[in-house]
């Protein structure tokens, strides 16, 4: 066992149990008699799950973390395997580090222009002076939230792409048991044989226990003229609106398998896309999105490294538990924008290759170029 998978689970089982002890109970609704009955019934089920919790952890402590020597790395080989056999990739190792350093170089040259263009010299500098606005921590859930709906319009408005009826993204605070692996935000969906297509859109609030420098960084995380990209990567026309048509999809098959390359793929795609469209064309709202680019595009470099046991970032510590999810943004972009210009050559209007790559479900780009016939 990794020393790092124990570490991981020693922050989060802690948060897990004080949610089911404080938080869970008083989500229960006691409006009618069968609602209070499910609650006292609820209640002493609660209590137990944390105890037990409670006890896993002790014991990950005292016994398991002492022996975990293991190493997260999965080795070259697997890697070659995993990226030829489970995303249909034609990559090994060797050549999506060479890929990861070409799209890094590239990206960093449109980051220095976009800095430039708003008077700095250098692009780090900039993005220092943009963190320092942002929402109040009163304000910053709304503040998402209205984001959200904001975006949500402009998808309709535009015609980009079917929003199912019925669909629902709630906008709320970080759940205590999250915000070890979570330091700022996350969309979270619903089951895919869930009824319910509800979404859950967590922002990550400054905690009572911390210091004035951690609170003050939590927020500077969130500058005001980056939410907007954050809205259409996690909701609309990101995450939240691709995994509910996903959800959709009649085969069983589909539904359970989600390749990151689509999932992930599309979500940054859709800030390019949103971004040709004019709603995220203020200079200081491009910075901040290629900023992000420029993030993803590291990270092929250092998820080559993490799953190969060439490197370790300790900032990267969630990534040890998924290799080569983090690969997955700039590949998966890369693949939907090669698939739209095929479809663009097709004779296909936006909204009709939206809707059909969306409708296919969670594949790997391979599959849905055969699905798409391009």
């Amino acid at each position: 066992m990794p020393r790092e998978f124990v570490e991981i689970a020693l922050r989060s089982v802690p948060a897990g149990a004080t949610f089911l002890r404080v938080s869970a109970p008083a989500l229960v609704p006691t409006a009618s008699a069968l609602e209070r009955a499910a609650e006292r019934a609820f209640r002493p089920a609660a209590k137990a799950a944390a105890k037990a919790l409670g006890d896993y952890a002790l014991w990950l402590e005292k016994e398991l973390l002492p022996k975990a020597r293991g190493n997260f790395a999965i080795g070259r080989d697997a890697v070659d395997a995993w990226l030829k056999d489970k995303e249909l990739l034609d990559h090994d190792a060797a050549s999506l580090r060479a890929w990861g350093d070409e799209f890094y170089g590239e990206t960093e040259a449109a980051v220095n222009r976009a800095a430039m263009e708003l008077g700095h010299q250098d692009w780090r500098g900039a993005i220092e002076a943009l963190r320092e606005d942002h929402p109040s921590e009163e304000t910053l859930v709304e503040t998402y939230r209205a984001e959200m709906e904001r975006s949500r319009l402009a998808v309709g408005r535009a015609g980009l792409a079917t929003v199912p009826y019925g669909e629902d993204l709630v906008v709320e605070a970080m759940p205590e048991f999250q915000r070890p692996t979570y330091p700022y935000a996350a969309y979270v969906g619903a089951g895919p044989f869930e009824s319910s297509r509800r979404g859950r859109f967590w922002v990550t609030l400054p905690d009572a226990r911390d210091d004035e420098k951690t609170r003050r960084e939590r927020l500077e995380g969130h500058p005001r003229a980056g939410i907007a990209v954050i809205a259409c990567h996690e909701g609309y026309p990101g995450h939240h609106l691709q995994l509910t048509v996903a959800a959709d999809q009649p085969s069983l098959a589909r539904k359970a398998i989600r390749s990151n390359l689509m999932v992930e793929g599309w979500g940054l795609y859709v800030e390019e896309l949103m971004t040709e469209l004019g709603y995220l064309d203020s200079p200081e709202t491009r910075l901040l999105r290629l900023k992000d680019l420029l993030w993803r595009a590291a990270r092929v470099t250092v998820d080559v490294g993490l799953a190969t046991g060439e490197n370790a970032v300790a900032e990267v510590r969630r990534y040890t538990l998924n290799p080569l999810q983090p690969s997955s943004y700039a590949l998966g972009r890369e693949a939907i924008l090669k698939l739209r210009d095929k479809a663009r050559g097709a004779g296909w209007g936006m909204r009709l290759f939206h809707d059909r790559l969306l409708g296919a479900g969670s594949l790997p780009p391979k599959l849905l170029a055969a699905e798409l016939g391009l």
